[in-house]
């Protein structure tokens, strides 16, 4: 049986991001960014590929091309409050100090409802002795305020 080009495609874009993944688990950011793209490329669309891009671009201080990963995010996911934290910490980053804090501020107001994704934002920032995600938030709009001043 001959296999199709779209499964091809699928299963090509799903190595490629598994790839991506245990590249990110060794800190080997740019083959992961790498991995991450081909796997776009090859149609892979869970919107969560977009977030890890975009967080690895952000560590490599590539802020302008995170945003715009973030951006999809927050399309398809407008009720999460980390990609707009996330999205915040790059716009101040190339000097977008307004921009920043609008998302933050949006960040905290939707850090503040009871849903099981926040409940897991509020453990892992717990666990980075916060706590909560929202006093997390809540100090990093203090700072981008400070610096505006």
């Amino acid at each position: 049986m001959e296999k199709s080009i779209t499964t091809d495609t699928t299963s090509a874009g799903l190595k490629a991001y598994s790839d991506g993944l245990k590249f990110d688990a060794k800190s080997k950011h740019q083959e992961a960014v790498d991995s991450f793209t081909r796997a776009i490329k090859y149609g892979y669309t869970d919107i969560q590929i977009f977030l890890l891009r975009g967080g690895i671009l952000q560590i490599q201080n590539r802020h302008k091309l995170a945003i715009r990963d973030f951006q999809k995010v927050i399309l398809h996911r407008p009720d999460d409050c980390y990609p707009l934290f996330l999205i915040s910490v790059s716009k101040y980053k190339i000097g977008d100090f307004y921009g920043a804090i609008l998302d933050i501020k949006r960040a905290i107001t939707l850090s503040l409802a009871d849903t099981e994704i926040n409940f897991e934002y509020w453990n892992l920032a717990y666990k980075l002795g916060w706590n909560s995600h929202t006093d997390l938030y809540r100090a990093y709009l203090n700072n981008y305020r400070k610096n505006i001043d």
